[in-house]
C-alpha cells in the first residue's frame, strides 16, 4: 500500500532544515542543495514545494514567526496558570529573548533575514504584521493591567509597548553580538525584570 505523504509535515521538515543550516553559516551561503542535504531529502523534492529560493525563504521567515507566536500563546494557554497582568508580561517578554538553545538560534536567524525586509515587500510585510501583532497583544496588556489597578502607565500605552519590544530586540542583538557577562543569559533576564519594574511602577496608594 502506497504511504500518504503529509505535505505539511514535509514543508515543516524542510523549514527546519533551512533555519538550521541559515544558523549555521549565514543566509548569503545557504543553498538550496545545503538545505536538501541538511532536511535528508532531494533537491528536486524542495523545489516541488518551493519553486525559488525566495519563496522557500519567505516560508522559513513565516514559520520562524509563528514559532514565536506560539510560544506567546502559550503563556496565556499553558498549563501554568498566569498569576497577574504583570506575571504574564514578564513571561510574554521572556519567550522573546534568547533564553535557550532554540530560542538563541531562531534569533540568529532572524538577523540574518531582517535586511531583506528593506528589499523584499512580502518579507517586510510578514515582519510589519507580525510586529503589530505583537504590539497589539502588549498593549491589550498594559491597558488591562492599568484598568485592573495593578500598575499605573502614562495614557500611550501603545508607546509603552513598542518601547518594551526594542529594548528586548536589543538585549537579544547585545547577547548574539557583544556577549560577555554584561549579556549573558541570566544577565539580560535580569535586565528585562529591571526595565519592566521601572515601567510598570506600582499604583500610588490614596
Amino acid at each position: 500500500m502506497a504511504r500518504t505523504v503529509d505535505h505539511e509535515e514535509r514543508r515543516r521538515q524542510v523549514a527546519e532544515a533551512l533555519l538550521r543550516t541559515v544558523g549555521r553559516q549565514g543566509l548569503a551561503r545557504t543553498t538550496l542543495a545545503d538545505i536538501a542535504e541538511e532536511a535528508g531529502v532531494s533537491i528536486g523534492l524542495v523545489q516541488s514545494y518551493f519553486r525559488t529560493k525566495s519563496q522557500l525563504l519567505r516560508f522559513g521567515v513565516d514559520y520562524l514567526y509563528k514559532q514565536a507566536e506560539a510560544r506567546l500563546w502559550e503563556v496565556s494557554e499553558g498549563a501554568e496558570p498566569v498569576r497577574s497582568v504583570r506575571d504574564w508580561l514578564v513571561r510574554a517578554a521572556e519567550t522573546l529573548l534568547p533564553l535557550d538553545d532554540q530560542r538563541h538560534r531562531e534569533i540568529t536567524v532572524w538577523l540574518e533575514y531582517l535586511p531583506a525586509t528593506k528589499t523584499d515587500p512580502e518579507m517586510a510585510r510578514l515582519h510589519k504584521d507580525t510586529t503589530a501583532r505583537l504590539l497589539d497583544a502588549l498593549t491589550h496588556a498594559l491597558d488591562e493591567g492599568v484598568r485592573l489597578g495593578e500598575f499605573r502607565l502614562a495614557p500611550d500605552t501603545r508607546t509603552a509597548a513598542a518601547g518594551l519590544v526594542a529594548f528586548v530586540d536589543g538585549l537579544s542583538i547585545h547577547h548574539l553580538v557583544t556577549g560577555g557577562d554584561a549579556f549573558s543569559r541570566d544577565a539580560i533576564r535580569a535586565a528585562l525584570h529591571a526595565y519592566l519594574d521601572r515601567l510598570l511602577l506600582a499604583p500610588e496608594s490614596p
